[in-house]
């Protein structure tokens, strides 16, 4: 499996066992606009990297790291792309959070993307 794909499939199963913990469907819709908008993933892949070339013998605690990196990453663009930062409209080629599902949410969205990597 690659870095990539073993990346992928850890935000997924830490972000549903997370997120979805009584959180409202749109707070959670926007979690997931934030985290699962694409990108390269480098932070992850590159703490899984790492934790490889020393033996990987914890791969579930390598796991929980790389997605910690990786929802901390994820909430900082959701800050930096607000209005009183970079005001950005869009990224990676997708509407950012607070023009798809407004300024205060986007907000709150970037609270528990925050929190999320503490519960990974």
């Amino acid at each position: 499996m690659s870095l990539l794909t073993r990346a992928e499939a850890a935000l997924k199963l830490h972000f549903d066992a997370a997120a979805g913990n009584g959180a409202p469907q749109r707070l959670q819709a926007a979690m997931k606009h934030a985290v699962f908008s694409g990108g390269a993933r480098i932070r992850p892949q590159l703490c899984m990297a790492v934790a490889t070339a020393c033996g990987d013998d914890a791969p579930e605690l390598t796991n929980a790291a790389a997605v910690a990196l990786e929802f901390m990453h994820c909430a900082s663009l959701v800050h930096d792309d607000m209005p009183t930062f970079d005001n950005a409209d869009f990224r990676r080629g997708q509407p950012t959070v607070h023009k798809a599902f407004s300024e205060p949410l986007a907000l709150r969205s970037e609270e528990h993307t925050s929190e999320l990597q503490s519960q990974s």
